[in-house]
């Protein structure tokens, strides 16, 4: 029994170090959300919600990321989307879904997912605790951004920017994933493109 033991942690070892598992027993999914706008909390609609998963695997230089999946939905008349993910995973190196979330007109997010609980972040300041009659730190946040979780859901505020705002900014940068796997966000950000003046960017079919 002692050795059959040993052999099964060796076995998982091998496959940790060969193929940079992180994960003995994960469920991903399902990842639910509500986009609203910033400044009047409305609910937006067809707002583009592209979530993507990456293998890691180690080197000695740090973590590489591999694509490995992708999945494309919109916001609907409420706001709410939601992406399934990949469900059950056993021994796998597949990374939780990171989002890209983005409409013509609005600022983007783009973040791991668990990342988007920090979305806002700005940082720490001093306040006065009246209680105990001492200064604290307390974490601040731009309420613009700032990014809720109710139930499992995220409540995702976008802000609406300017034409001048958005030719500033530019386009989002899409991540580096096959074209037919973001056929959506492509054509949504080609819609920015030309609405601030920019050539729209040839697309396959």
């Amino acid at each position: 029994m002692i050795r059959t033991g040993v052999s099964l942690s060796f076995l998982l070892m091998i496959i940790i170090s060969t193929f940079g598992c992180v994960y003995a027993v994960r469920y991903d999914g399902p990842y639910r959300g509500k986009v609203v706008d910033a400044e009047t909390r409305e609910p937006l609609e067809g707002v583009v919600v592209l979530g993507v998963w990456y293998r890691e695997y180690p080197t000695p230089a740090g973590a590489v990321h591999k694509f490995y999946d992708a999945k494309e939905t919109v916001t609907d008349k409420n706001g709410e989307f939601s992406i399934l993910g990949l469900g059950l995973r056993v021994i796998t190196n597949v990374i939780p879904m990171h989002v890209m979330i983005f409409k013509a007109g609005y600022d983007h997010v783009a973040s791991p997912w668990d990342g988007l609980k920090n979305w806002g972040y700005k940082g720490y300041e001093e306040s006065y605790d009246p209680v105990k009659k001492t200064k604290i730190l307390r974490e601040v946040y731009d309420s613009s951004k700032k990014i809720k979780f109710e139930d499992g859901k995220a409540i995702i505020p976008m802000k609406m920017l300017t034409k001048e705002e958005r030719k500033k900014r530019g386009t989002p940068s899409t991540p580096s994933i096959p074209e037919d796997k973001m056929k959506q966000i492509n054509k949504e950000i080609n819609k920015e493109r030309i609405e601030i003046g920019l050539k729209p960017i040839e697309l396959g079919d």
